[in-house]
């Protein structure tokens, strides 16, 4: 039995008329008959009643019919959601992401997902981490890598990551003979200039927090966009900063672990509840956690 037997059958039903339905499925009436015979010789029931009056379901034929549909039916849904995900293959992805991740995770994850998705065109947009859930909201990406501090009803999150926030100190500076430990206390650093991302910028917030739940005041020197700036302001012992464990770890720069509840932080891949991408998104996330739990 095969769905081509069902769809003749339904036919059958629909117009009592062996010679009508063979018109409508462009067949001949002898290979639709000879066919439904097959089928009944094969199941081993009579599914049609046939009269001077026409043609007519018995009571196993419309058992049959009823069954048939849902199979029918069913069948169509799952083509066209096949469908649905082939195209997906051929569209753009639109990624946004803050410019200091994006040269850090993109380039592990895009070559793995062009191998499943090679004709997907991607588009990335890099924005300050406050921007990017707007412009998310307003479609102009289909999804974010970021951290968040809030959560929006409308989005989806999908915890890829989490990165802790160090200290980055010159291995020159002759405090680095007090600290016994990795996890260090920030208190033996009061005395000490701080080079900090301006405020505005998301990792910001999270620094903040860090001293005003220690209850301490830093010093700072100056202020960068860019924690690569941090890092390379650190190496010239101009200062100390706070940067993320992601950073390129450089020559003659200790970093240190701080003990505080507020010196990690949570990655996300985030896209809109209402997304018509839903199987690329999702292959996309299953490649970027994969990632990030073998880094």
């Amino acid at each position: 039995m095969t769905l081509k037997d069902m769809e003749y059958v339904c036919c059958i039903a629909e117009f009592n008329n062996f010679s009508k339905a063979a018109e409508n499925l462009f067949i001949s009436q002898s290979a639709l008959s000879q066919s439904i015979t097959k089928l009944e010789d094969e199941i081993g029931l009579q599914l049609f009643s046939r009269t001077n009056k026409g043609v007519f379901l018995t009571y196993a034929g419309e058992i049959f019919l009823e069954e048939a549909n849902k199979i029918i039916s069913q069948t169509k849904i799952f083509k066209e959601k096949l469908e649905t995900l082939s195209s997906c293959k051929k569209r753009t992805l639109g990624i946004g992401v803050y410019q200091f991740y994006g040269r850090y995770f993109l380039p592990k994850i895009i070559p793995e997902f062009r191998k499943t998705f090679p004709d997907v065109q991607i588009k990335i947009i890099e924005d300050s981490q406050y921007n990017l859930e707007k412009i998310l909201l307003d479609d102009e990406v289909d999804l974010v890598i970021s951290a968040f501090l809030d959560f929006n009803p409308k989005i989806i999150y999908k915890k890829i990551f989490t990165e802790d926030i160090l200290l980055a100190v010159s291995e020159k500076n002759p405090i680095n003979s007090k600290i016994t430990k990795n996890n260090i206390d920030l208190s033996f650093f009061k005395e000490e200039n701080f080079i900090l991302l301006m405020r505005g910028i998301k990792a910001r917030k999270n620094i903040d927090k860090i001293c005003e739940s220690l209850d301490f005041k830093l010093n700072y020197l100056l202020e960068t966009k860019d924690f690569e700036t941090v890092n390379s302001l650190v190496a010239q012992n101009i200062g100390v900063g706070f940067v993320p464990s992601s950073v390129d770890k450089l020559e003659g720069v200790k970093y240190y672990k701080i003990n505080n509840s507020y010196s990690s932080r949570e990655f996300f891949i985030a896209y809109k509840k209402s997304t018509q991408k839903p199987y690329i998104l999702s292959e996309f996330t299953k490649i970027a956690s994969s990632l990030s739990k073998n880094k």
